[in-house]
């Protein structure tokens, strides 16, 4: 077996352990989160599930939103416009400047003899301003990867579907939903600790088990193609895809 099939094998397994130890068990504190963008070797299911919140003193992993903003006109006009871009995006998450930095450029491009395109990058880490929920979209790219967020459409990405709601601030019998990612293929999971793998943002959170009180959709870890790509989806049989198991439950309205 190849192992990048070993590798989605665990998080499988990983995925059933999660949702079937978050319905057993009470709550529990999480482990601290690893490193934005750090490496971590493949390992087996977390020995623990999930905490489900009972207070808002429950731990969490760290937001963290990766911007790019693009600009275009004369090289100096480019610069100014690729920035402005950002301070948009940063204001519109509910940063504040002192909450960003930048991580790359400006980067021109030039495309006539007075015509250039900027680009710049920067991370937002720390809580933002955001309201009660937000959307957690399902996103798709020019290859046909695919990525789940509440957060921005990295260029390249256009938004393919809705899966639901995430909440932004704790919530009673809900845990944090985390944005992972294993070999450059991106995953949702309920482990800080991604399940062994690298950690790359909090994106909200969401139930374990199905809610009473609210509106709810399934939330299903999916795989695609002969490469076993991860996707999310609300349908217990995953489009007609292999399915990963259940990660939860996500508010509706």
């Amino acid at each position: 077996m190849h192992a990048t099939s070993r590798l989605r094998t665990v998080l499988v397994a990983a995925t059933a352990a999660l949702t079937a130890a978050a319905i057993a068990a009470g709550p529990v504190s999480a482990a601290p989160a690893p490193a934005p963008g750090g490496a971590s070797a493949p390992a087996s299911a977390p020995a623990s599930a999930p905490a489900s919140v009972s207070d808002s003193a429950v731990s969490a992993g760290p937001v963290a939103v990766y911007l790019t903003g693009i600009g275009a006109g004369p090289k100096n006009i480019a610069a100014a416009a690729a920035m402005d871009h950002l301070d948009r995006q940063v204001t519109e998450f509910g940063f504040t400047g002192s909450q960003c930095r930048v991580t790359e450029g400006p980067v021109y491009q030039q495309v006539t003899e007075i015509y250039w395109q900027a680009m710049v990058k920067a991370t937002c880490t720390g809580d933002p301003t955001v309201g009660a929920t937000r959307t957690l979209n399902r996103l798709i790219g020019p290859n046909g990867e695919h990525i789940s967020t509440v957060w921005n459409v990295p260029p390249g990405y256009r938004v393919e579907g809705s899966l639901g709601q995430l909440y932004m601030s704790p919530r009673e019998g809900t845990v944090p939903l985390y944005h992972c990612v294993v070999r450059k293929d991106n995953f949702l999971s309920g482990d800080v600790n991604c399940e062994g793998q690298t950690y790359v943002s909090r994106l909200g959170w969401f139930h374990p088990q199905q809610p009473s009180d609210v509106g709810s959709l399934p939330l299903m870890r999916c795989m695609v193609g002969k490469h076993r790509e991860f996707f999310e989806s609300n349908t217990t049989n995953c489009e007609g895809q292999a399915s990963g198991g259940q990660l939860g439950w996500i508010f509706t309205g």
